[in-house]
């Protein structure tokens, strides 16, 4: 009987599983629902008043207002549904947990910051938001006490028609412990700002053009690992923070007001490894770090390259140390503002692009210790706007005084017992693959990162070398008509070498009156080194001749017939006209001059304003009128339109190609090719310090660009339009952060790209073309 009993339980408890397993199955299979314009469901809002908790929610294409998610439900478009808010308010609004949101397009938020209208909140524990392209919203991700959420995976860009200071965080956490933030793409945002939220990891995203790349504030346990930064005003900046770890990221073209790739405030425990910090205003930045003074500040196998200063540290800095890292060719090394105390921080095996030791055992050390101590470099921390005068003569007499009398030598600033000889290997990360235009970031950062590093600013300390006798140079008369040119450059077989790697290897060229010659190539191709030798400022193998005289042995009365323009001019407080009188007299030119190239210039009517109040664009016309000074026959410039804008870069450009047609001779260094194409007559390629092919300057945009990237100015109220259009004729289009439309297009194809637009009732107002 027992037995009997026994079979009927087990055979009743089969019956029960399998009812609710069916159950269970039958509730699996209905619990997708669909939103689509053929139903079950057509709006958002219905399925979810529908829906269980773990449904999940397909919504296939269409525009579906603004929306609260408040089941835990996973919702996934498909075909790129689009969610707008219409200007007003929070477009989506998380208020379950562990909801998954993903696949879809948000755009339109409301536009007042102190209410945080976002593109998503999230506003309860663990959701996921993936896959997703915010557009026009004030923020994009907003995450309030969501712990454990995953951002992951999306495009988010802000409200094109604001600047970077009124737009809001790209992605904003409040209080929100163990958020991770992967793989997104955050562009023309403001910030990506953690508040109050422990336990955060931000990893594998690419962070631009906007203000602050990753700020942390009130945040401990923080990991930012293999992260692009590129061009916002800083990296990362962490505050009052503790236990950061900051690895493998690449920071570059951070040029703010501060432009550090990196900062830290009262922080502690802090570890900065394997970072590329390539061409900021700084490479670190500290102030009262580490705060606790049984804390820790370590600095390791950093690369910190052809930044304005590699590492800046204020007064009350001290129990940092800084081993194994590779600071290359930046204009200061190190700075301590403030007069902090040298010996307060540890320097401990680095490589140091100055380094002038040796290393006689090969145990890859320096035998003698590397000290910080360049007396220009000094004075230029006092006074920053003595940077104008970094490639000249008057910075190597400078540091020649520094040297030479005792009286003036500087302090140490620092010492480090043991430098590394070589510098450190090309991290993986900072090499990603090539883009469809060449050359971009990628492979600018990675040419400056196989060791050559020789296209960056100046080394100031070169040594002065006392002219030798030689005989009398040719005579040439300017004004000769013989047919044959006049060679105002001449380099033959010109080599420098850093160490084991060549920064040039055997460059030969000409150049006559009247040539305008581009040096083309990326980062590190070796544009700058070349530049530096013609001017005398680095030794090196070969020969420069500038009209008849040899740079090696006469480089003063060379340097008499080159003027030289840098990317961007610093200059003292003072008017146009007593800034030209004050370098009218340094050059010891003629003062005459000065009305008459102010004129030229367009400077004329500016000339009792002082320097600061000028445009980008005057400001480098005045950096032009100066080295016009002297009636030089050769010009030099260095990324000259680099800061300008479109309008500006066209007139400074017709002032370029004007002083071409009256006979100077042009070398300049550039990565626009419309400014080579506006410019030059033919092109120099240069990579990893070779001269590997001499193009005319008219074939090089079909060469290294088929197509380019179009920016198109349209009014406001027909962005819209524009865009749809753009979209149905093929292309690609987006908004960026200066209020244009930015798409690709075939190099052949620009001007029908307009005239479509046109056609279209679309006014194109202004465009740029981007190589």
């Amino acid at each position: 009987m027992n037995h009997s009993r026994a079979i009927r339980v087990i055979i009743l408890m089969g019956i029960i599983w399998w009812l609710v397993g069916g159950t269970a199955v039958a509730t699996a299979q209905s619990n997708t629902r669909i939103v689509s314009a053929n139903g079950p469901y057509t709006t958002i809002t219905a399925a979810l008043e529908a829906a269980q908790p773990g449904d999940t929610i397909e919504v296939h294409g269409g525009i579906h207002p603004a929306l609260t998610v408040d089941k835990t439900v996973n919702l996934v478009g498909l075909d790129w549904p689009v969610i707008d808010g219409l200007g007003q308010g929070a477009v989506v609004v998380i208020t379950a947990p562990d909801v998954q949101f993903q696949g879809f397009v948000v755009r339109g938020s409301g536009n007042e910051p102190d209410r945080n209208h976002a593109g998503i909140t999230v506003a309860a524990p663990r959701a996921l938001v993936a896959d997703n392209r915010l557009e026009d919203v004030l923020f994009g991700v907003y995450v309030a006490q969501g712990a454990d959420t995953i951002v992951r995976g999306n495009d988010i860009t802000g409200k094109a028609e604001y600047d970077v200071g009124r737009k809001g965080d790209g992605i904003r956490l409040w209080y929100s412990s163990g958020v991770v933030v992967e793989q997104n793409d955050i562009h023309e945002t403001r910030d990506v700002v953690v508040w109050y939220s422990p336990g955060v990891i931000i990893r594998d995203n690419m962070i631009r053009n906007g203000r602050y790349g990753v700020h942390l504030m009130y945040t401990d346990q923080v990991e930012i690992s293999h992260n692009h930064l590129l061009n916002n005003s800083v990296g990362a900046y962490a505050m009052y923070a503790d236990d950061v770890v900051i690895s493998h990221n690449l920071i570059t073209g951070q040029r703010g007001p501060s432009g550090y790739a990196l900062g830290f405030k009262d922080a502690s425990n802090v570890l900065v490894h394997d970072n590329v910090l390539v061409d900021n205003g700084g490479g670190v930045f500290l102030d009262g770090t580490p705060f606790d003074p049984q804390s820790y500040g370590r600095f390791e196998n950093n690369i910190i390259a052809f930044n304005d200063v590699g590492v800046t540290l204020q007064p009350a800095v001290k129990g940092n140390s800084f081993s194994g890292n590779t600071f290359w060719e930046n204009v200061s090394q190190m700075t301590l503002q403030g007069g902090g105390t040298p010996g307060a921080n540890n320097w401990q095996g680095n490589f140091w692009s100055d380094y002038n030791g040796f290393d006689a055992d090969g145990d890859g050390l320096g035998d003698t210790p590397y000290i910080s101590e360049r007396f220009f470099e000094n004075v230029t921390e006092r006074e920053p706007r003595l940077r104008l005068l970094a490639y000249s003569p008057a910075a190597q007499a400078i540091e020649f005084a520094g040297q030479s009398f005792p009286i003036i030598r500087p302090q140490p600033k620092l010492n480090d017992p043991a430098p590394l000889v070589e510098p450190g290997l090309i991290p993986a990360f900072a090499a990603p693959p090539a883009p469809p235009i060449w050359p971009l970031v990628g492979t600018a950062v990675t040419l400056i990162l196989l060791g050559l590093f020789c296209g960056g600013l100046a080394t100031f300390g070169a040594p002065i070398r006392r002219p030798q006798p030689t005989n009398p140079p040719t005579q040439v008369n300017p004004m000769n008509n013989s047919s044959s040119p006049i060679a105002n450059l001449r380099i033959t077989g010109v080599s420098k070498r850093y160490g084991k790697v060549y920064a040039l290897q055997d460059i030969s060229f000409t150049a006559q009156t009247g040539d305008a010659i581009a040096l083309w190539g990326a980062n590190g191709a070796g544009k700058t080194t070349l530049l530096k030798a013609i001017l005398g400022l680095i030794t090196f193998e070969g020969q420069i001749e500038v009209n008849g005289r040899d740079a090696r042995r006469d480089g003063k009365n060379a340097r008499r017939h080159i003027g030289y323009v840098p990317q961007e001019a610093v200059f003292y407080d003072w008017s146009v006209t007593a800034t030209m009188q004050f370098y009218a007299r340094l050059k010891k030119a003629d003062p005459a001059r000065i009305p008459f190239l102010l004129d030229q210039l367009g400077l004329a009517e500016h000339s009792a304003k002082p320097v600061p109040a000028l445009s980008g664009g005057l400001k480098q016309r005045l950096a032009l009128a100066i080295a016009l000074l002297d009636e030089p026959p050769v010009l030099l410039l260095d990324e000259p339109t680099a800061s300008l804008d479109a309008q500006a870069r066209r007139d400074y450009l017709q002032l370029l190609i004007g002083l071409r047609q009256a006979g100077k001779t042009i070398v300049f260094a550039s990565h626009r090719l419309e400014e080579v194409e506006a410019l030059a007559g033919r092109v120099l390629l240069l990579e990893q310090g070779r001269l590997v092919e001499t193009v005319p300057a008219n074939e090089l945009r079909g060469r290294f660009a088929p197509e380019v990237e179009m920016a198109v100015w349209v009014a406001e109220g027909v962005r819209p339009f524009a865009l749809a259009h753009l979209q149905q004729i093929g292309l690609n289009p987006h908004l960026n952060g200066r209020g244009s439309i930015v798409t690709r297009v075939q190099n052949g194809q620009k001007m029908n790209l307009i005239q479509s637009l046109n056609d279209n009732g679309i006014q194109v107002m202004d465009f740029e073309i981007e190589q």
